[in-house]
């Protein structure tokens, strides 16, 4: 065997490796939450668009991910399981805390499933797979906080 091949090859499989698991990543989270000191990657449902799709018509939504609905003013905002395929926990936010939870929320194939609204007004709302909220000790009355952390300052939401 000849001297000096051997670097390139293990070069050239390093290059190989590094680039496939890459082309595999998940894009970057558009934000992150953190309730009672755990941190968990958020797509943010801002545009009215976004906000009713939702998780609709996805397979799956990983543990330590969830969407993150806002809104510009505090009101009573409805959600349903459109086109849902999974159970989730909804978490109601406002000012900053979680006001109200729905854990376990099923989903029924073909169908809308509940309707579903929070005790009182929200600004904000956490969307994570069922069981999460139980699992993580969150309660009425956690502080919430919204990293986004492609803005100058960090607003918490």
């Amino acid at each position: 065997m000849k001297r000096g091949r051997i670097p390139c090859f293990t070069l050239m499989t390093a290059l190989l490796v590094l680039a496939c698991s890459n082309a595999d990543s998940e894009p970057p989270p558009d934000a992150w939450v953190e309730i009672e000191s755990k941190r968990i990657a958020v797509e943010l449902a801002e545009t009215p668009a976004d906000q009713a799709k939702g998780l609709g018509y996805r397979e799956d939504l990983p543990w330590n991910t969830g969407m993150y609905f806002t809104y510009d003013r505090p009101a009573f905002y409805s959600f349903w399981m459109k086109g849902m395929r999974f159970p989730i926990d909804i978490v109601w936010i406002r000012a900053g805390r979680i006001v109200d939870l729905h854990r376990d929320v099923p989903f029924e194939p073909g169908g809308n499933g509940p309707t579903l609204q929070p005790r009182e007004i929200i600004d904000a709302v956490l969307e994570v797979p069922a069981g999460y909220a139980a699992a993580n000790g969150w309660r009425i009355g956690n502080r919430v906080r919204l990293d986004r952390p492609n803005e100058a300052s960090n607003p918490t939401h």
